[in-house]
């Protein structure tokens, strides 16, 4: 196993053993509250505030007195004290305490490596890797999509995310299931993605001052309704902001015009439109599995 391997098997062990698989696993104390969670509420003395309720939903539950009160992301502890700062307009010092009575199933799977916000995630039964990935924010422009893979107890299971993401194949994505750990590693080599209408889109391996017109060449070159004169270009320039370039790239195969003809860096997106005058804004939404953050035109 390569050392970046082991790494991400640690990190995957800490948010497993930070966050538990189940709340079984959490002390009554660490256990924090969320929707379905049954809790019993007692104030000493106070016979009518003394309840057992469900936390709804939407992480909140009703409570005499106090109407609607935050639960879910608290410790049983921590609504007792919110609960006693509600009720000390009303009562002397009141002592509050409490204690979970039933406690929820948590399915969650844990992404880790190049997504845009690694950690653990509550899924729905049914929920793909697509979808576990998206409700992350996407992969980043650096993830080696081609060798990400699932992890399931002692099982590997590999997962192509160029053949699911770029190609549209989201019906082959693999299921996952409580307790499975995601890992989309960080390419080692220069790679591009070329998308839009070009014949084969995909991520692609570039040399050293490689060139837009070469990247669009690996990808088999434009479709015939592909607009060479509008050519996006999309970087990374900064953690949390992308920019986007358009070039006309009939400048340069006809004219020579370099300027039009720019140096691609690792992670650039390539994409070829359809037409002239493309909806930025709306082809930028449907890449956003790639680019979680704002993009700004240059």
């Amino acid at each position: 196993m390569s050392r970046w391997w082991r790494t991400q098997a640690w990190l995957a062990a800490a948010l497993v053993l930070a966050l538990g698989l189940v709340a079984a696993a959490q002390t009554p104390e660490e256990y924090v509250l969320g929707p379905g969670d049954v809790v019993d509420i007692v104030v000493f003395g106070e016979p009518t505030l003394t309840v057992t309720v469900t936390v709804r939903p939407d992480g909140r539950i009703s409570y005499p007195m106090l109407g609607e009160v935050q639960v879910a992301g608290l410790r049983p502890a921590d609504l007792a004290a919110r609960i006693a700062e509600g009720l000390q307009r009303y009562i002397r010092r009141p002592q509050v305490t409490v204690s979970l009575r039933e406690a929820r199933v948590r399915p969650y799977v844990y992404l880790v490596g190049q997504v845009a916000r690694p950690g653990a995630y509550e899924i729905q039964r049914g929920w793909t890797v697509v979808q576990a990935i998206a409700f992350a924010g996407g992969v980043t422009p650096r993830a080696d999509l081609r060798k990400s893979q699932i992890v399931r107890q002692k099982e590997t299971i590999p997962v192509d995310l160029e053949r699911l993401l770029l190609r549209g194949e989201t019906q082959e994505a693999p299921a996952v299931v409580s307790g499975d750990v995601v890992v989309i590693p960080e390419s080692a080599l220069r790679r591009v993605y070329v998308l839009g209408l070009v014949m084969r889109p995909g991520v692609y391996e570039i040399s050293e001052g490689a060139r837009l017109h070469e990247a669009i060449s690996m990808a088999g070159g434009p479709e015939r309704r592909g607009a060479l004169e509008a050519v996006g270009l999309i970087r990374q320039d900064t953690p949390q902001r992308a920019r986007l370039q358009t070039y006309d790239l009939t400048r340069f195969l006809r004219g020579a015009d370099v300027s039009q003809n720019p140096v691609l860096q690792t992670g650039d997106v390539v994409f070829v439109p359809e037409t002239k005058t493309p909806d930025w804004e709306m082809l930028l939404r449907g890449l956003s599995f790639i680019f979680p953050f704002p993009l700004i035109r240059w």
